[in-house]
């Protein structure tokens, strides 16, 4: 059996496709769950966490599961490419993309922090606090990728797009749901949710593209002859 008769081929191709689609319903969900915010000041952060201990963990539980789902599920984004058309923007864009994600994914613990901190002291001192941690460079280098993951994500499509695995639209769409994420207003939760629905719309298609490449390069084998 070659490798690429693999069943673990297609199993893998199956878990990372799943993934990219679960992994942005489970985005959508804990952005359209996210505890209210009147404004974008600190203070007001940590006191709409602590207000709210259910909703702040149900969020902070589907944001880490989706950034874990589709970094995971990213890197086997690049398999979709057949030639050298647009290889090697996917696989940079995959790998760095799917790196930021999940370094996201392990920021939503500071959720739990934040709501701990809002609820058991002055809201100056928690502030100060949360500053400090946040100010560490080593910190912000494991945790804070910022526009690194927007950038993965626009080479990966731009890449995917050059090759003709999925069309040029999910280039605008990247951009347009990274937009909504930052500047859609927290104070009504599902406002950024539906913002980012652009870009989510593009990972999940991108999921059912790996998972159809799965179906189409099923191995045929065989039945045993007759003894």
């Amino acid at each position: 059996m070659t490798n690429t008769d693999s069943p673990a081929k297609r199993v893998m191709q199956i878990a990372a496709g799943t993934a990219l689609v679960a992994g942005a319903a489970s985005f959508f969900a804990g952005l359209a769950t996210s505890p209210p915010q009147a404004d974008e000041s600190k203070a007001t952060y940590l006191r709409s966490l602590a207000e709210d201990p259910f909703t702040t963990q149900l969020s902070a539980l589907l944001l880490h599961y989706g950034n874990l789902f589709m970094g995971v599920g990213l890197l086997a984004v690049p398999l979709l490419v057949r030639g050298r058309r647009g290889g090697v923007l996917t696989v940079i864009g995959a790998m760095l993309g799917a790196l930021g994600l999940i370094e996201m994914s392990g920021a939503l613990l500071s959720d739990w922090f934040h709501m701990e901190l809002g609820r058991n002291l002055p809201v100056e001192q928690a502030v100060a606090i949360s500053d400090k941690v946040l100010a560490h460079p080593a910190q912000q280098l494991a945790f804070s990728p910022g526009p690194l993951v927007s950038l993965a994500l626009l080479l990966t499509f731009a890449g995917l797009s050059r090759a003709g695995v999925v069309g040029w639209w999910t280039v605008p769409a990247v951009v347009v749901g990274y937009a909504g994420l930052l500047f859609m207003p927290y104070d009504t939760p599902i406002l950024p949710a539906v913002g980012t629905l652009p870009m989510l719309a593009a990972m999940a298609f991108a999921g059912r593209r790996v998972l159809g490449r799965a179906r189409v390069e099923t191995p045929a084998y065989p039945a045993a002859a007759a003894s």
